[in-house]
């Protein structure tokens, strides 16, 4: 893999990728530490934790200390969009990734690397429902993602299967785009991706792979609820394109 992303390095420029983490103190070092060690030279992760109340604060402090290409922000209230925001809009890198610490797809990431570096493409989404049968999530988060997805189409236009997998983007492509979207703590990605496509970018899906390792953070009787919200108030913003 390191030769790999040597290649892909030197072929697109510098890379970033950004993790937002809340209470992850059970996988953090286990899923985090084997990607530090294998990066190259001008591909860096930045770790965005936003309020997390167990040891994962420490943790990181202890990573940072042991890699080089480890950057750490801290947010003081827990919140996911809020965490995605602050890292895009910090990043600096010609192409910045974004992943989720259950997911880290490097499969995903050299192929989408790969479609970047051809040209023509703005964005690769990783799309969980693509992989179909091999999503091996339990039933109700899957049927969560795609009452979602369903939800994304009638009521603002959106053309995809996804918008909460990994990104691979440009930031040149992206950097006007950041702004305007808000920090709604569930929705974030998605305000991104149908922005992005109403701006007429290029986007093109990935399957990835993705199992349970362990509990989502933040159970999905309050996470649902929560994303209906935020997509009515992005429903009101956007308007249905």
């Amino acid at each position: 893999m390191l030769s790999k992303l040597n290649q892909m390095v030197e072929k697109c420029g510098t890379i970033d990728l950004i993790i937002p983490v809340y209470n992850e103190e059970t996988i953090l070092e286990s899923q985090l530490e084997p990607v530090l060690k294998q990066l190259p030279e001008g591909f860096t992760v930045t770790v965005v934790e936003n309020g997390s109340t167990d040891a994962t604060g420490s943790i990181l402090d202890c990573l940072k200390e042991r890699y080089m290409n480890l950057r750490v922000i801290s947010l003081p209230e827990p919140s996911y969009g809020n965490a995605v925001k602050c890292g895009l809009e910090n990043a600096t890198a010609h192409i910045i990734m974004l992943d989720d610490l259950d997911v880290l797809d490097k499969e995903f990431w050299l192929a989408g690397l790969s479609i970047m570096i051809g040209g023509g493409t703005d964005m690769v989404q990783g799309s969980k429902v693509l992989v179909d049968k091999n999503d091996r999530r339990p039933f109700l988060r899957r049927a969560a993602t795609r009452v979602l997805t369903s939800l994304l189409r009638r009521l603002l236009g959106f053309r995809g299967t996804d918008t909460h997998g990994p990104k691979i983007m440009k930031r040149s492509s992206f950097v006007k785009i950041f702004p305007l979207c808000g920090n709604e703590p569930d929705i974030y990605p998605s305000e991104l991706i149908i922005r992005a496509q109403r701006m007429g970018l290029t986007i093109k899906e990935l399957p990835i792979k993705l199992e349970e390792i362990r509990k989502t953070p933040l159970p999905l009787y309050k996470r649902i609820p929560r994303a209906i919200r935020d997509l009515i108030r992005m429903r009101v913003k956007l308007g249905n394109n």
